[in-house]
């Protein structure tokens, strides 16, 4: 296989942006999962190149023009924008991928502008593509993996994109974690209650808070676990053998049945500052 010229578009906003709130918190918003996708390709044997886009940066400067693949990480909000983008990198000659919610949720309508999307993305299915990475047109190639990924690279694996990504952001520096994927409640409105909960490696949880201590003095740790603290004592002895009071601050979502005062006190001894809650327990009451 030959070595490919890969590009990474992680798109946290849906137009130019050059409002206050843009300008200090947009590169707070970075996904995950292009950050993955970057080491797995690194790790294939490919030349990666990722911008994150805050609506401040100029695409044509900042992507090579003579890129092999993209991917293009996008929400629906932002889908219009993804699909003038992978036209345009077309017409550059490079295959375009398409991946994040809008993927997931609407791939039939997602094939008419990419050469491929994707679901659930594990390394297998990177593999796959990278090997083909052909253009499929009038309609691209539906790839998924039957599930989420087992486990993800550490976070020194994606370090160099996230230092890259939070050297945007001017003041405040949020530093992208996950613990576990999907949800064990079954919430009609929610894109992830209907994948299974699965928790990732709390050994390497730990090892990445490590880490992060090495890089930062009190970072901040963003949470994109879709409902942290499922596994509460797991979780909080990962945080608590890497980091002790005082050392790290914390932002996280999680349902308010798992908020009890016990867990608010152990939270909040632990630098957790900020919790968005959840209302999933409210079904649990009945109609």
């Amino acid at each position: 296989m030959r070595r490919l010229r890969v590009g990474i578009l992680d798109l946290v906003t849906k137009s130019p942006n050059p409002s206050l709130y843009g300008r200090l918190m947009n590169a707070n918003l970075a996904s995950i999962m292009p950050q993955v996708i970057g080491v797995w390709c690194e790790q294939e044997g490919h030349d990666v190149h990722l911008v994150c886009y805050t609506g401040l940066e100029d695409l044509l400067q900042e992507m090579p023009a003579d890129l092999d693949v993209i991917f293009i990480g996008a929400f629906t909000q932002s889908a219009q924008l993804s699909y003038a983008l992978s036209n345009f990198f077309r017409q550059r000659g490079a295959v375009t991928v398409l991946g994040g919610p809008h993927a997931r949720c609407y791939p039939e309508d997602a094939r008419k502008y990419f050469d491929y999307v994707l679901g659930f993305t594990d390394r297998t299915v990177v593999s796959e593509l990278l090997r083909d990475a052909g253009p499929h047109r009038p309609m691209g190639r539906h790839l998924a993996s039957a599930r989420q990924p087992g486990d993800l690279p550490t976070l020194a694996e994606r370090w160099k994109f996230v230092e890259a990504t939070l050297a945007k952001a001017p003041t405040i520096k949020i530093v992208p974690m996950i613990g576990s994927l999907g949800c064990p409640y079954t919430c009609s409105f929610c894109i992830d209650s209907t994948v299974d909960y699965q928790p990732l490696s709390f050994p390497q949880l730990r090892d990445d808070l490590s880490f992060l201590l090495t890089k930062m003095k009190n970072p901040i740790v963003g949470w994109h676990d879709p409902n942290f603290g499922v596994r509460f004592d797991d979780y909080m002895e990962a945080v608590e053998s890497a980091a002790g009071p005082g050392r790290m601050r914390h932002i996280a979502e999680s349902s308010l049945s798992l908020l009890g005062e016990p867990h608010l006190k152990r939270l909040a001894k632990n630098g957790f500052q900020a919790i968005l809650t959840g209302i999933e327990w409210w079904y649990d009451l009945g109609n």
